[in-house]
């Protein structure tokens, strides 16, 4: 009976694929995984049947799965940084690592990304004995960690900024989305964003474990008998430094300031997307949110064409 693919067998393959100094062979009925060196003096044709070769992993494959990594990191600075490492032609896979230890963050989605699509390339070698012995491929089910292990890096803390702090960061992120539009229709947008006096703010702040301050998501939230509305709140910034973007940590902050006024006892909060924040819109959209209203801008210099 062929050897079954328990999650100790895929360790010791994965660390001989990584192995570049012997060839590493595993034993059709153990599953045990050994050198070349190791195999048992056999005719060729019993080798042939009692042991078979561990996927091959060459300097290649590494180089494409740190392309495929890069593709999909959601983080734009970092993006272009390991890029132009890729494309800088020479000590390559050592400039890669330097880079992401700068990073935990980053290092640890590296990591988590590497294993699973290694582990993913076992199951299917494994499959593809199966069919050869006649038997069923095998549901590859390789379970996703969540962004905990990524958030771990990072402290939250509950109105952990002074109203001044907020007033800096509420000008930086509308900056920051309204970089697309020229200085008229910023004003137009702006005026839109506009607060209710006499409210109370509630923040959210992010910082790394070294302290540094790299997020945070603050709001004004108001009792009123407005349109028959009892609490409300209106979201005054949401922003995240350009250089921890693509982490999960927009969603953290709103998620927790979203958590912080519940238990507040606010009912409805507004969020006005400025720009084309799809993002935000969409993760929105999955917490049940709904469309109010939606500026579209057309540019009429061409709008007959």
């Amino acid at each position: 009976m062929p050897f079954d693919l328990t999650p100790e067998i895929v360790d010791q393959i994965i660390f001989g694929m990584e192995n570049q100094e012997h060839e590493f062979y595993v034993d059709v009925q153990s599953g045990l995984v050994v050198t070349e060196g190791d195999i048992p003096d056999y005719e060729d044709a019993e080798i042939e049947r009692h042991w078979v070769a561990i996927p091959e992993w060459r300097s290649a494959h590494g180089f494409n799965l740190m392309e495929r990594f890069i593709s999909e990191l959601r983080n734009p600075l970092y993006r272009e940084r390991l890029r132009g490492i890729l494309n800088s032609g020479r000590g390559i896979f050592r400039q890669f690592k330097d880079a992401l230890k700068e990073r935990s963050e980053i290092e640890r989605l590296w990591y988590r990304f590497k294993e699973r699509e290694m582990r993913r390339l076992v199951y299917e070698w494994y499959n593809d004995l199966r069919e050869q012995w006649g038997l069923e491929s095998l549901p590859v089910d390789l379970e996703t960690e969540t962004d905990d292990l990524i958030l771990a890096d990072f402290t939250f803390i509950e109105d952990g900024a002074g109203s001044e702090e907020i007033d800096e960061l509420t000008d930086i992120g509308i900056a920051d989305a309204l970089a697309e539009f020229d200085d008229a229709e910023q004003i137009l947008i702006e005026d839109i964003m506009l607060l209710p006096e006499d409210t109370i703010q509630r923040s959210v702040v992010a910082y790394t474990a070294g302290g540094e301050r790299v997020g945070a998501a603050a709001c004004r939230s108001t009792m009123t008998d407005d349109y028959g509305l009892d609490a409300v709140a209106v979201i005054e910034v949401l922003y995240v430094e350009p250089e921890y973007r693509g982490l999960g940590l927009g969603k953290e902050l709103l998620h927790r300031l979203c958590a912080l006024l519940h238990r507040d006892g606010v009912r409805t909060m507004h969020v006005d997307v400025p720009g084309t924040r799809a993002v935000i819109k969409r993760l929105l959209k999955t917490w049940g949110g709904t469309t109010i209203t939606e500026r579209i801008r057309l540019d009429l210099t061409t709008w007959d064409d």
